[in-house]
């Protein structure tokens, strides 16, 4: 009887220590398209890949890759030489994403279970039904968010207090070129803005 036990026991504390490592993962994401070598934690995505675990998402050059955050509501869109952090925590609130490197493209569907929120290095980033563009630097420190639709909240990682609200058809930025605080959001002309848009539909 006593053996019975201590192996129920055994089987119990296997379970709790396993259960952590995969009840994070709710925030899902599958793939809606890609293009060329797209890496996710050093494999060649297909068609059918689930991006549930920790891990690195890599777009490599001339490459493309377009994800559905199911609990967003969103898509993301990954340019060439792009790569993103996954990570997930036990509060959904608290997002997986951390952007690293290249541009990426969120396009907001609709309402959503989860607002959207994700991170660089030097900033992040919370969403409010939003069409938005981040190019981020990974060597020269810095991140800038160009907005085509609804609004960003802006805020610097280093400085809780120091943030902007980016609205529709400003520009922001902040580290490597820019200033190590949150700089004055600057206004984009059309003609801007088509460029900008141009860079990752």
């Amino acid at each position: 009887y006593l053996g019975r036990k201590m192996r129920t026991l055994a089987y119990v504390v296997i379970f709790l220590l396993i259960l952590p490592s995969t009840s994070f993962a709710n925030i899902s994401a599958s793939v809606v398209s890609f293009k060329g070598e797209v890496l996710y934690n050093g494999q060649q995505i297909t068609k059918d890949t689930k991006f549930l675990e920790d891990g690195l998402i890599e777009v490599n050059a001339s490459s493309y890759l377009k994800i559905l955050v199911e609990e967003y509501n969103s898509e993301f869109s990954l340019g060439p030489k792009s790569s993103m952090r996954v990570n997930f925590k036990k509060d959904i609130n608290n997002s997986p994403y951390t952007f690293i490197n290249g541009l990426l493209r969120w396009v907001t569907k609709g309402k959503s279970k989860v607002k959207g929120f994700i991170r660089t290095d030097s900033s992040s980033l919370a969403v409010r039904g939003t069409d938005f563009l981040i190019v981020v630097s990974e060597l020269l420190g810095e991140t800038e968010v160009y907005c085509f639709s609804g609004q960003v909240l802006f805020q610097n990682r280093k400085d809780r207090n120091d943030k902007g609200l980016i609205k529709k058809n400003d520009w922001g930025g902040i580290g490597g070129r820019f200033s190590p605080k949150l700089g004055k959001l600057v206004p984009m002309s059309e003609k801007q803005i088509k460029h900008v848009k141009s860079l990752l539909e």
